[in-house]
This record gives C-alpha cells, sequence and structure tokens, in this order.
C-alpha cells in the first residue's frame, strides 16, 4: 500500500514563516502571503485546489528563512528544509518556482552568484530533468511574478522592480520570454486574460508611485 503524501495545511504554512530566525521579516511574509493569494485565485479559475495552491505560494520562499540576501542558493535550502518536515510536494514548490523552461535551468544555474555548490546543481538540474514543470509550478510561477510585498501587479512591473534591484545579465530576456511564455500557457487555458481575475493590479499601480518602484541605482 502507497504511503500517504504528509500535505502541509494553511495554518501550519502561516506557522512556518512566523517562526522562522530571520529579522525584518514583514516585506517576506507580505511578498510570502500575495504570492498565495495569486496562486488560490488561478487554481480556482483553472478547477484545481485552490487551498493546495495558497499553502505553495506561503511557502515557496521559505529558503530565505534565516536571511535574505541568498541567491538561488534560497530554493535548495527551502527545498532541503520542507523534504526534512516531510512535505515534499511543497518543497517541489522551492526549486520549481524560478524556472521557466527546462532549457533555462542550467543557464540560471551557472550564472554568477548563485551560491550553490556544484552537487547542488547537479540535484537541481535532475530534478527537474525527471520532474518537469506540473500546473501548479505554473501556477506558482506567474504568482511569484505578480505578488509584491506592496501587493499584486502586473508581470511586467515586477519583472522591471526585479531587474532593477538584481541587474540585468544575458539570461534576463530569456527569463522574460520564459515566464511570457507561461502566462501565454495559462491564459490560453482559462480563455481570458489573467488580469481580469485582479482588480487589486489596477489598484495597486494607482496607488504605488513609479518612485517606490525604482531602486537607487547609484
Amino acid at each position: 500500500m502507497e504511503k500517504q503524501k504528509k500535505e502541509l495545511s494553511i495554518e501550519e504554512a502561516y506557522q512556518l514563516l512566523e517562526n522562522a530566525p530571520r529579522e525584518n521579516k514583514e516585506l517576506w511574509i507580505k511578498h510570502s502571503v500575495n504570492v498565495a493569494i495569486v496562486a488560490e485565485r488561478l487554481a480556482d479559475e483553472l478547477n484545481l485546489n485552490g487551498k493546495r495552491a495558497y499553502v505553495f505560494g506561503l511557502v515557496h520562499d521559505i529558503g530565505r528563512r534565516k536571511r535574505e540576501h541568498t541567491g538561488l542558493r534560497h530554493i535548495i535550502e527551502g527545498y532541503n528544509y520542507l523534504i526534512s518536515l516531510g512535505y515534499e510536494e511543497e518543497a517541489r514548490g522551492c526549486l520549481t518556482h524560478t524556472f521557466y523552461a527546462k532549457n533555462l535551468v542550467k543557464p540560471n544555474l551557472i550564472k554568477e552568484n548563485t551560491n550553490l555548490t556544484r552537487t547542488e546543481i547537479k540535484f537541481i538540474l535532475e530534478y527537474i530533468n525527471k520532474n518537469g514543470f506540473n500546473i501548479y509550478d505554473k501556477i506558482l510561477q506567474i504568482a511569484d511574478n505578480m505578488g509584491s510585498a506592496s501587493g499584486i501587479n502586473t508581470i511586467e512591473r515586477r519583472r522591471t522592480e526585479s531587474m532593477l534591484r538584481y541587474g540585468i545579465t544575458d539570461i534576463t530576456e530569456r527569463n522574460l520570454r520564459g515566464i511570457f511564455n507561461v502566462q501565454n500557457e495559462i491564459e490560453n487555458k482559462l480563455g481570458y486574460s489573467i488580469y481580469t481575475i485582479f482588480p487589486e493590479v489596477a489598484d495597486n499601480i494607482t496607488k504605488t508611485l513609479i518612485k517606490d518602484v525604482v531602486i537607487n541605482l547609484k
């Protein structure tokens, strides 16, 4: 008889966020909650399990539980942490939310400042090559590119904020095309724009001035 997989509840997921040992958790938790909101709503619209998607959103960045600036290291730390607690499906999202296609995995893993060991890079490559991306992975990718600490944004605005914060590399354009391909796939399934179900996007853009988005580049 196959062992039933352990599932993280919404309450337990919130507890993991609250108990994280990092300082200045407020913005991190706000981002995680907004990602969860987007993921749940997209899943519901696709007739999937919205509550599970909400949990995946809450813990997708749990690898940043100890510190903020970990580069891509946060995806393996999150995966290992949730696996140690017995949550396999939730751990999966920690690895898959950062990549938008199989051919984007290696270029992102070998770029500078990933803070990953060769063994970890090999593991991530083999994991995604074997498992690919399911519909919840893709929902989480969209959600991570819409939910920020300040609210729910368009993918374009969120990606621009990220590029200004972390810089633009030779893989940036490919990643941008990758997330737009995922958006296109989701919208084809829905039959309408994802922004139709997120009135918060217009509200957030209206109240958030560009000076609040642009990072000081000096």
